[in-house]
């Protein structure tokens, strides 16, 4: 762990004494009690093997797939803040052996203003969710990470994990429409004289809207969402277009099912031109056990570009979740097959832990 890190660490627990005895987040309130900070974390440690890509060797690795510090509270009872930061992949080893270290950067930078639920803004450097999964919480994944085609969109715009800078206004109408409307930095292009990248997103929910600023991957059967989704995203002539499916659903005896399904064609056209067409779906799936903690799960993926000169790729993966106490912490067992038509199939297998203070 880099000095940086230790002393982010460090200062948190001075500047909240007793904070271990606390249930996260740890907090620190004003004396009017009009304005809070909290503190907390994300790590995700990680083992993996898979397949080297020309089918002839086994990569070994033992890293932290996400370590996050986390911070966030209000201001004033209409203005909030939400900022995390991410080391992903430390210690992971890169394809000539040296170690992925000394990363430590902001991820989430997210500060909004709340008129009304009809109407909030949020300003920053804000997740885009071009479909459900793309804006789920790292924290609360069902499987044991994003979709491997979620996030195409976000080298090509120059974003980071689907991350850009900009502004949005979201609100929910009635209590069971969710929309997204926002202007982003996008790819600015040559001398930033690209234009803006614009966002627009709807949700319907029928039954429980989730109103937070990240999706969930699964509520574990503490709550009953449907949630049918559709989004747009737009720069000069690049497009994405996106429909979704989400269900969350209680069961008897306090089991419960988690599904979702996504469909997204990116099209970077001439502004984005290393981003070909191509259509990709997710599916995914779960039963929570509740009785024993354990969650049996699916996640299948495929890549199909409308160039059919270009690979078609697929991922399968089946696994189970151990959780442990929820999100909090949990253990998570996948193995996976990728399949190309430009190279061999590969195996994976990941063993993942998670401790989660938030």
């Amino acid at each position: 762990m880099h000095r940086s890190t230790l002393l982010v660490l460090v200062t948190l627990f001075i500047l909240v004494p007793g904070a271990a005895l606390a249930d996260p987040p740890w907090q620190v309130k004003s004396a009017d009690g009009k304005s809070s900070l909290n503190f907390g974390f994300l790590v995700q440690p990680q083992g993996e093997t898979i397949t080297t890509p020309d089918g002839t060797q086994t990569s070994k690795n033992l890293f932290l797939r996400r370590f996050r510090l986390i911070f966030g509270g209000s201001v004033t009872d209409w203005m909030s803040f939400f900022v995390d930061t991410d080391s992903p992949n430390l210690g992971k080893a890169n394809a000539d052996g040296s170690k992925i270290l000394e990363r430590l950067f902001v991820q989430d930078a997210i500060f909004t203003v709340t008129a009304r639920p009809e109407f909030q803004v949020d300003a920053g450097m804000l997740l885009v969710p071009l479909s459900h999964n793309s804006g789920q919480s790292a924290a609360t994944l069902l499987a044991l990470d994003y979709g491997p085609y979620s996030f195409l969109a976000s080298d090509p715009t120059t974003c980071l994990m689907g991350r850009d800078f900009g502004a949005e206004a979201r609100g929910y109408v009635a209590k069971h429409l969710e929309y997204r409307v926002g202007v982003f930095q996008g790819n600015r292009g040559a001398s930033a004289s690209a234009p803006f990248r614009y966002f627009g997103r709807v949700v319907w929910y029928p039954l429980d809207a989730e109103t937070g600023f990240f999706y969930s991957g699964t509520t574990l059967g503490s709550r009953r969402i449907v949630a049918i989704g559709g989004s747009l995203d737009h720069q000069g002539d690049y497009n994405t277009r996106a429909v979704d499916l989400y269900v969350d659903q209680p069961l008897p005896g306090g089991d419960a099912a988690t599904f979702q399904a996504n469909f997204v064609h990116y099209d970077g056209g001439r502004l984005l031109a290393q981003l070909p067409a191509q259509t990709c779906w997710l599916l995914e799936g779960g039963y929570y056990l509740r009785a024993a903690r354990l969650e049996p799960f699916v996640q299948i993926a495929r890549r199909n570009p409308s160039n059919p000169s270009l690979a078609v790729d697929r991922k399968y993966q089946g696994g189970v979740a151990y959780w442990g106490n929820g999100h909090r912490y949990n253990l998570k067992l996948g193995v996976a097959r990728l399949t190309s038509s430009a190279g061999p199939a590969r195996t994976q297998v990941q063993l993942q832990a998670q401790i989660f203070m938030w």
